[in-house]
């Protein structure tokens, strides 16, 4: 109880964790690793690493115009753009997407609202995937994006997730 206090924020293990706060605005392309979560406005587009088991919250308060690609997307704030979620996408109540969804695992609570298309990864053929890996490059200065099919060129479905 009054033991030594340890910083688990130093070790190696520990997730990294970066939040955009309500009222902060931010035009431009956002990279990480760990959890994101956004109470404010972004333009331009959010990525995280494949298969970093990255989490993307996008809060009531938050706004995001561009496109998405992370392992998990949760929304109960507004998306305007496509999004690829390499687990799973979760929209909750209050939260609104506009734009098409490529995932492997969906959740709509009642109360939300969805205005595009999804394709689950696992369901798309060979050429449908390469055309993903272009336009959602894991590196813009490289293509296809790794993850979207094995070094076999095999699509990955539920093998996508680390």
């Amino acid at each position: 109880m009054f033991g030594k206090k340890h910083d688990t924020a130093s070790t190696p293990d520990s997730p990294e964790i970066g939040l955009l706060g309500a009222g902060t605005r931010f035009r431009g392309s956002i990279r990480f690793k760990g959890t994101l979560r956004l109470d404010g406005e972004v333009v331009g587009e959010i990525r995280s690493d494949q298969g970093s088991g990255s989490i993307l919250v996008i809060n009531h308060t938050a706004t995001v115009a561009g496109s998405v690609v992370s392992d998990t997307v949760i929304i109960s704030g507004r998306v305007e753009g496509d999004i690829l979620a390499r687990r799973q996408v979760e929209i909750l109540r209050g939260g609104t997407l506009k734009g098409n969804i490529y995932t492997d695992e969906i959740t709509i609570e009642a109360g939300a609202s969805f205005q595009g298309q999804c394709h689950m990864i696992r369901d798309l053929d060979e050429d449908e995937l390469r055309v993903l890996a272009e336009k959602y490059p894991s590196d813009p200065a490289q293509a296809p994006a790794p993850g979207l099919s094995g070094s076999d060129g095999e699509p990955l479905g539920r093998r996508y997730s680390a």
